[in-house]
């Protein structure tokens, strides 16, 4: 009799009420999954103990904590999570491990802080990223909206195809950018590159190499004599396999050195093409030319253009 009164006091509502609870827990995959629900900032929390501070307005969440806010899931030992203010945050302690279900990533670290609000995630003491293309190292990574990362201090990077050192690298979408102290080794090859900034496109694989750019060649050719190139810069075409070498270049091998303003080799065939002032030195001998032609594998040269002589070097006199 009782519930029969309240129901037809307010019938509509009181139904509407009951039915929309009942959808938000069973039908929302997020509310189910949580212990605990910020509504407006729709954030989800659980632990298997938590308190709420109401003076300092800080949840605090002890034992497998969780936070989840859109794509972003972030588990750790405990969370503390300061709900009010202009800055509102989060910080995680110990095993954090933050999921990017849109991007199919995970950072994992000791330490972690995120400006919710703003889409900023923070992760420190032993950060390691990982995706389905790439593992990457860092004293420090931030997770910068759905598009960007970056690394900071000792980063060591790693994919099929490379393995990178940088004091700093940001990933987006469709690019990596590595900046001081750059140092390349290409696994399958065994090259180094040393360089000051280097711009490596996702989609296409090239690569760009900048501010005093340094490639060290295990193979030179027949004589396996190792093959040094210096330059400016330096961008490599991943589907050629070939190097463009731009500005002061610098070519050396055991038996061979030449400068020039531009050079381009191509290394699945060990050749190289030099165009400018090209200045060429090999044993006591010099030549100066607009265009050479370099066979790595027969060592072979061909000069054209403007060759202006041989000039030999004089022996020193021996006693």
């Amino acid at each position: 009799m009782f519930r029969f009164q309240i129901i037809e006091v307010k019938p509509p509502v009181k139904i509407w009420l009951l039915i929309t609870g009942l959808f938000w827990l069973l039908f929302t995959p997020a509310f189910t999954r949580a212990d605990a629900f910020i509504s407006e900032d729709r954030v989800y929390y659980g632990a298997d103990s938590y308190t709420i501070d109401y003076e300092k307005e800080i949840i605090h969440a002890k034992g497998n904590a969780y936070f989840t806010k859109d794509d972003k899931k972030v588990k750790a030992d405990r969370i503390e999570i300061y709900y009010a203010g202009k800055k509102k945050k989060a910080l995680f302690f110990r095993n954090v491990v933050v999921q990017d279900q849109k991007r199919k990533s995970e950072v994992r670290g000791d330490f972690g802080e995120a400006l919710y609000r703003e889409n900023l995630y923070r992760i420190e003491g032993n950060a390691v990223y990982t995706d389905p293309e790439r593992t990457v190292q860092a004293r420090l990574i931030e997770k910068r909206g759905e598009e960007e990362t970056v690394f900071s201090g000792n980063v060591f990077y790693r994919d099929t195809e490379y393995e990178i050192g940088a004091s700093q690298l940001k990933i987006t979408a469709r690019s990596a950018s590595f900046i001081s102290d750059v140092e390349v080794l290409q696994l399958a090859s065994g090259d180094r590159v040393h360089c000051s900034i280097l711009d490596y496109s996702m989609p296409s694989r090239d690569i760009t190499f900048q501010g005093e750019v340094v490639y060290l060649q295990k193979d030179g050719g027949e004589s396996n004599s190792p093959l040094i190139m210096k330059s400016k810069g330096i961008r490599y075409f991943h589907d050629q396999d070939m190097f463009l070498l731009l500005g002061d270049v610098l070519i050396m091998t055991s038996d061979v050195s030449m400068n020039t303003d531009v050079a381009r080799y191509r290394r699945r065939v060990k050749k190289l093409e030099a165009t400018g002032d090209v200045v060429v030195r090999k044993k006591n001998r010099y030549v100066y030319c607009n265009n050479l032609e370099y066979d790595f594998e027969t060592g072979k040269l061909i000069y054209s253009h403007s060759v202006r002589g041989i000039v030999p070097i004089k022996e020193e006199s021996q006693e």
